[in-house]
């Protein structure tokens, strides 16, 4: 009797052991292909935001580049109104969607700004100016980072 139990039990050991073997390879196949999934999915969407940001952050650059000091190193007030309707139009619709945080909180930050009245009757006041100046670069710059990104990624997958 222990002849005919002990093949059995060694086969059915042997059976278990490359079932829970196979279970574990199936698990972890499963969460390496779910990584890839996840990894693919993030880069096509990087990439469809990326591509709406490069349509959208150019018209800004050309709006904000209408922001600079006249003769006498003051802003034109008439001009700045413009801009400024221009901006809050940029930002309606699809470029709240792109736009980063960060960037956006500069957005805030310049519209702000934009919106005094000037501490003279037809002119800003120096602080007012330098606010307006730090403001404008401050946006830009933090477009340029949101497009950055871009190529810091590129240099790390290629590393």
């Amino acid at each position: 009797m222990s002849e005919f139990f002990t093949p059995s039990v060694i086969a059915s050991i042997t059976a278990l052991c490359v079932s829970l073997i196979t279970l574990f390879q199936f698990f972890k196949n499963q969460r390496f292909q779910q990584k890839q999934f996840d990894k693919n999915l993030n880069r096509s969407l990087t990439t469809k935001l990326y591509d709406l940001r490069l349509e959208h952050y150019p018209m800004v650059y050309e709006i904000t580049d209408l922001i600079y000091k006249k003769k006498g190193g003051n802003y034109d007030i008439n001009e700045l109104k413009e801009v400024l309707e221009t901006l809050i139009n940029w930002k309606k619709g699809i470029v709240n969607l792109i736009i980063s945080v960060e960037s956006r909180d500069s957005y805030y930050t310049l519209r702000d700004v934009l919106m005094k009245n000037p501490a003279h009757q037809e002119s800003f006041s120096k602080e007012q100016v330098e606010k307006i100046y730090n403001a404008n670069k401050s946006f830009r710059k933090q477009l340029r980072r949101d497009l950055g990104f871009m190529y810091r990624e590129e240099r790390l997958r290629r590393k």
